[in-house]
């Protein structure tokens, strides 16, 4: 029972003291913990580390994404471990730089992501594709190797003819460098000009950035417009290639029946001049078959019978009754008729109803 109680209370203990520690922990330092839980861990070979110490900043296009972590020599290079933001991605092609991060002197390494397929953590630059800083150690020793070697009397002797030329020329160089001056003060006397120049500039550039979405469209309805235009082109020169090809199969077909056409259109050439020779006669003779078919119109409008009018002339109705007491016909009386059933008046000379195949 006491050995029971005993694992019990060092268990709660162990567990107390993890407890405790991750609060410590994540409340000292709880953005260290994120980055070291979310970040990738790779490895750069540079040909000497240039400054780089752990802590520098590791940035991708400018922006810090990174820290280095550990800067170690591996046969007689250095290598740097840089941890790296999860959401980065970095090609097998990736570069790898130590540059200036600040005016103190400050370096940070800087990646330039490239290649089409990503690489896998803990991968490792080579040293092929990365660049270390010109020190300035190498710059004076440079410098103290070139000055050795450089001919002080030769040098001595360009100067002094440099010198010479610049006295001859001074005469010359006098007014080029009051035309400078002069460029200057014009410059300076614009400056208000060019102030009101660039502004409108900006104006200008800043509408256009407001209506880029109006002016994209305008560019893409312009696209679609050439792109019908094209069609109808390509339709046209489609339409006059089939043109040319009707033609030279008509010129073909005129060839080849030439001794059967020339007959037919010389015949038609006459009929042509003919016609052209009455042109005026035809246009009087339809003139006058105008009027002939109103007038012929008009007569045969009430029958198959021809109504005409004779001026200057006794109107018939005055000498009907007279008619019709001399030729012993009544008026109203037919054969089988009463007395009171009047019909229609009989007309001249049909003696019933006047007219051509009527009832009698």
């Amino acid at each position: 029972m006491l050995k029971y109680a005993g694992a019990r209370l060092a268990r709660t203990g162990f567990i107390g003291v993890v407890l405790i520690v991750l609060v410590i922990a994540v409340g000292l330092q709880p953005q260290q913990l994120i980055s070291w839980a979310t970040s990738r861990h790779y490895h750069a070979l540079f040909a000497e580390a240039g400054g780089l110490a752990p802590g520098n900043d590791v940035k991708v296009s400018g922006v810090t994404m990174g820290t280095v972590t550990d800067v170690t020599l591996d046969r007689g290079k250095a290598l740097v471990d840089f941890s790296l933001n999860s959401s980065v991605r970095l090609g097998t092609d990736t570069t790898a730089h130590i540059r200036t991060g600040t005016v103190l002197g400050a370096r940070m390494l800087t990646l330039e992501p490239a290649g089409p397929e990503s690489m896998q953590t803990a991968d490792t630059i080579p040293l092929s594709r990365t660049s270390s800083p010109y020190s300035l150690t190498n710059a004076v020793s440079d410098f103290t190797t070139n000055t050795a070697g450089t001919d002080t009397a030769t040098l001595t002797q360009s100067l002094d003819t440099l010198s010479d030329t610049i006295d001859r020329m001074a005469p010359q160089l006098g007014p080029t460098f009051d035309g400078l001056t002069r460029i200057s003060q014009t410059l300076n006397g614009r400056n208000e000009s060019l102030a009101s120049l660039l502004q409108s500039a900006a104006d200008v550039t800043g509408i256009l950035s407001e209506r880029s979405t109006q002016v994209n469209t305008l560019l893409l309805n312009a696209n679609d417009l050439l792109g019908v235009l094209n069609q109808r082109r390509y339709a046209i020169v489609t339409l006059l290639a089939n043109t040319s090809a009707l033609s030279q199969q008509l010129s073909g077909l005129v060839a080849d029946n030439e001794k059967e056409l020339a007959p037919t259109l010389e015949k038609l050439n006459s009929v042509t001049a003919m016609l052209e020779k009455n042109r005026d006669n035809i246009a009087q003779a339809l003139k006058g078959l105008a009027k002939y078919q109103v007038t012929q119109g008009e007569s045969v409008s009430n029958g198959f019978y021809y109504n005409a009018f004779v001026g200057n002339l006794i109107p018939s109705q005055t000498l009907q009754p007279f008619l019709d007491y001399a030729f012993g016909f009544r008026r109203g009386v037919n054969a089988g008729q009463p007395p009171d059933n009047a019909g229609p008046r009989a007309e001249f000379p049909f003696p019933r109803n006047g007219i051509p195949g009527g009832s009698r």
